[in-house]
């Protein structure tokens, strides 16, 4: 029972973000994503729960670069969206792969357009 109700929300919150990337408040680019969330831009956050995307993301910027190691350094990128996320009193979901609108590692509703 919960599976489906879980499931209806996650639809109707894809369908949001549908609507809010035509407003321009939507992001699904991951580059877009950090930035936002470095501003305190982001409204609600839906990230995949097993992704691991290996990188550093800018404190002041929120540009992210990329690396092929996970170490100290290079942490993981989506996580460290989602604190900055969590941090500024955004609504953060983890989810399944399947689950994040627009099939990525994340995806966003902005507070305003960016």
């Amino acid at each position: 029972m919960l599976d489906r109700l879980y499931a209806a929300q996650l639809g109707e919150l894809s369908d949001l973000i549908e609507a809010r990337f035509n407003e321009g408040r939507g992001a699904t680019d991951l580059s877009d994503i950090a930035r936002a969330a470095t501003h305190g831009a982001i409204d609600t956050l839906v990230v995949d729960i097993d992704r691991k995307i290996p990188g550093y993301v800018d404190e002041a910027s929120g540009a992210i670069t990329f690396d092929d190691v996970d170490d100290a350094h290079n942490y993981g990128v989506v996580d460290e969206i989602a604190r900055r996320a969590l941090l500024s009193g955004a609504r953060v979901l983890a989810v399944r792969a399947d689950d994040v609108p627009g099939g990525g590692p994340a995806s966003a509703i902005t507070r305003f357009a960016v």
